[in-house]
């Protein structure tokens, strides 16, 4: 096997463990309920704490790869993860057990920010599409089988075994990388900015923790308003010091790359509306009064389509302008949004749901992949550490920005319908609840259309530098 495409396989083995581990914990929320004794609110900060620490740590990771190499950094945090999540199964309570999830978002970050790195610099650029195309599919099995697995897990089981089902996956990983990817790497900086990192760290806990929490400690109330502005003084800081200092966490220069900047608005955009899409479509067939099993046969119809085309939309990257690639898939997850916003409220069937999912799922196979090589060839090799961890902390501050969409906006619109005279019911579904969500999947539309225009306007600039790069040659 060629040593590049070896290098896939503990990216892989990452990638899907790391998603099955996210994944599962939706699952298992109310079991961790009842095991624990503890409202479902107190116990949702299992998955919370977990995800607020890895998004904010992912530019601190991605800048650690910049200065070390990528392969240690990777190795490192699959290390933490293995042991993090060793120790989660072995939790006596709850708190121990939420504990247990931020050692394991310190093992995340650093693998989420290594992975983009490692493929970018591993593979020459007529081959990147299909080697991220080839990690996504990971992902998407991660999607597929977490929430099955979890469920099969949990009824026949102690709630700790999904955790010990990682830790085998995470030493054949851990295993695999010590022989494969390259780990000596000399230190390509002398110093390392921590008052940056600090800074970053509060601007994203911050921000992260407002989006999160913003409706139950109310957006507008003191608590609120304390976080918007340490956030905002945060962010003032972080820009002047890294401006002041000649090896920055973050160099500030990456974003005068416009294709960059554009790749990474899109994939902002993108992903809100994916997450408004995933979040929403078991809250809607529920309100359908479907069954559990058949709501989580239609829900993983978008990673399957998504695992089965992402090799297609790699491939395509490497052969035209991947911004188009990521323009695409975009206009699919459009045309998937708009369709499920016509759903009929009395009367639409699972079908109706799962064959517009398996088109978003299309659309997410060619953005995810063409997305990604767009954002890290548009970055200094020196910076792709960095670039890689900016990519996923961007992705999941969209996800953060949807799932807080989702749920507020959708509350607000169906009680709306609960309230107004026009509400209707044909005396089993939910018919408020399901126009609630109908309303916002159409801001689900503004999201994605501008994801797609976003991602044109990158590719005519592209086109434009590079006949002006060939007339100057």
């Amino acid at each position: 096997m060629d040593n590049k495409l070896k290098i896939l396989i503990p990216l892989m083995i990452a990638g899907a463990m790391t998603t099955v581990d996210t994944s599962v914990m939706n699952v298992a929320m109310p079991t961790f309920a009842e095991s624990f004794n503890a409202p479902l609110q107190t116990v949702s900060w299992i998955s919370s704490a977990y995800l607020l620490v890895l998004a904010s740590l992912l530019l601190t990771s991605g800048r650690i790869g910049d200065i070390f190499g990528y392969g240690r950094p990777f190795m490192a945090g699959l290390f933490i993860f293995t042991i993090g999540t060793a120790l989660c199964g072995f939790a006596p309570n709850l708190t121990l057990l939420i504990i247990c999830r931020v050692f394991q978002a310190i093992g995340t970050s650093l693998i989420m920010a290594a992975i983009p790195a490692l493929i970018t610099t591993s593979f020459p650029p007529q081959e990147r599409g299909r080697a991220m195309g080839f990690y996504v599919i990971s992902v998407s099995l991660g999607l597929i089988t977490g929430p099955s697995l979890g469920g099969l897990i949990l009824s026949k089981f102690t709630w700790r075994y999904i955790f010990f089902i990682n830790v085998p996956l995470g030493i054949i990983a851990l295993t695999a990388s010590t022989f494969i990817i390259p780990k000596h790497t000399e230190k390509k900086v002398k110093s390392f900015d921590y008052l940056g990192t600090v800074l970053a760290l509060i601007f994203l806990i911050s921000l992260l923790f407002y989006i999160n929490q913003g409706s139950s400690i109310g957006w507008l109330s003191n608590k609120g308003l304390a976080l918007i502005s340490t956030t905002i003084v945060a962010l003032v800081a972080f820009i002047f010091i890294e401006k002041k200092i000649s090896e920055p966490m973050l160099d500030l220069k990456l974003f005068a790359n416009k294709v960059f900047v554009g790749g990474l608005a899109s994939n902002f955009l993108y992903f809100v509306a994916q997450m408004i899409m995933v979040f929403l479509a078991p809250v809607l067939l529920t309100a359908a009064t479907y069954p559990p099993e058949v709501i989580g046969f239609t829900v993983i119809a978008f990673p399957a389509a998504m695992m089965l085309f992402a090799p297609v939309g790699g491939h395509l990257s490497d052969r035209v302008n991947p911004n188009l690639v990521s323009a695409l898939g975009g206009t699919f997850a459009a045309l998937a949004v708009l369709l499920i916003s016509t759903l009929s409220p009395t009367s639409f069937s699972y079908k109706d749901l799962l064959w517009r999912m398996l088109i978003f799922g299309v659309g997410g196979g060619f953005f995810e992949t063409s997305n990604s090589v767009v954002i890290l060839s548009n970055a200094p090799e020196h910076r792709r550490g960095i670039a890689s961890g900016i990519l996923a902390m961007v992705r999941y501050t969209g996800m953060v920005f949807g799932v807080a969409i989702s749920s507020t906006l959708s509350g607000l619109r169906s009680e709306y319908y609960r309230q107004a005279v026009i509400s209707t019911s044909n005396g089993f579904r939910d018919i408020d609840t399901i126009k609630g969500i109908k309303d916002v999947h159409m801001l689900a539309l503004v999201f994605v259309t501008s994801s797609v225009l976003i991602a044109l306007i990158g590719a005519l600039y592209a086109n434009r530098k590079n006949r002006q790069l060939k007339k100057t040659a």
